[in-house]
């Protein structure tokens, strides 16, 4: 008896926690949101490269930077700071701080001075990430694309 009352208690557990487990494709689907984004991009990230993309009128250069050990992005919860060697000249650094607005689904706007660029996350994990920046330039026809590929 004490043997069939334990073998249906543990039967009972084994259910529930079976179905207190179980998540609808509904609960499955992911969930981006603005603090979702904001902290999981948040801290400072080292380059390990960027492309650089412009296209103006259909016609498109790039460039590929590559990351030195002292480059890095950092994100916070409002605004976000660049600092790279500079591509002009190789013993200055070019560094620019951003107001961050987080609120897009899966996107954030970095702008500053009256310029501003969408930055679609490509890729995250703990230790990578790659966000791809659009901005137009003063002439309609140019269009600026910027890959960083970032890595903690």
């Amino acid at each position: 008896m004490k043997k069939m009352l334990w073998c249906a208690a543990m039967a009972i557990v084994l259910s529930g926690m079976a179905t207190g487990c179980a998540k609808s494709d509904e609960d499955m689907q992911p969930v981006v949101n603005e603090k979702g984004l904001r902290e999981s991009v948040q801290g400072k990230w080292r380059i390990e490269r960027v492309n650089n993309k412009l296209c103006r009128s259909g016609n498109c250069t790039s460039v590929m930077y590559t990351g030195t050990a002292s480059d890095y992005f950092e994100f916070k919860a409002d605004s976000a700071f660049l600092q790279r060697a500079s591509q002009q000249n190789a013993k200055s650094v070019y560094r620019d701080s951003f107001k961050a607005d987080y609120s897009q689904p899966n996107a954030f706007v970095l702008s500053n001075f009256g310029w501003s660029a969408r930055f679609h996350v490509l890729h995250h994990d703990q230790r990578m990430l790659v966000l791809e920046g659009t901005y137009y330039g003063s002439d309609p026809s140019a269009i600026f694309t910027d890959t960083y590929y970032l890595y903690r």
